[in-house]
């Protein structure tokens, strides 16, 4: 288990704006996520997609998200390479910024180095941060 903190990034848009980009659908895109599903369980969206590891191999995960509007959700990865991972994303005011932040516990079911591990979650976060710069221009 790695322990992950990604903080200190910044939209460049109000809360109000931001948590109206993550409840939308069609304006809401990630394209470093492939293959995207997305069902529902009770209240929780659940996201099935695959990630190109850094070895170019297909990483499926399986992600159940909690909302908790306006703060922020949950990440719990319930299937795929990284079962058992859980972020939080929380989101800080900051008129008509936003700060986000990032915590939580990285696992894989691949034998890989922890700093490794480290590495390839923060790249993920920050490929999704960069999509949502761009999503955030299209509202």
């Amino acid at each position: 288990m790695v322990f992950i903190l990604d903080e200190g990034s910044t939209f460049n848009a109000p809360l109000s704006k931001v948590w109206e980009l993550a409840q939308s659908e069609g304006k809401h895109s990630h394209p470093s996520q492939l293959n995207m599903k997305m069902s529902m369980q009770g209240e929780h969206p659940i996201l099935d997609f695959d990630i190109k590891a850094p070895d170019g191999q297909l990483m499926h995960n399986t992600i159940r998200v909690t909302n908790i509007p306006p703060v922020g959700f949950i990440l719990d990865y319930t299937g795929g390479a990284m079962k058992g991972t859980k972020l939080i994303q929380y989101y800080i005011p900051k008129g008509n910024e936003t700060g986000v932040t990032m915590v939580g516990d990285a696992v894989s079911s691949m034998p890989i180095p922890d700093a490794q591990l480290r590495a390839m979650v923060l790249q993920g976060l920050d490929a999704a941060f960069k999509e949502d710069v761009e999503n955030l221009k299209k509202l």
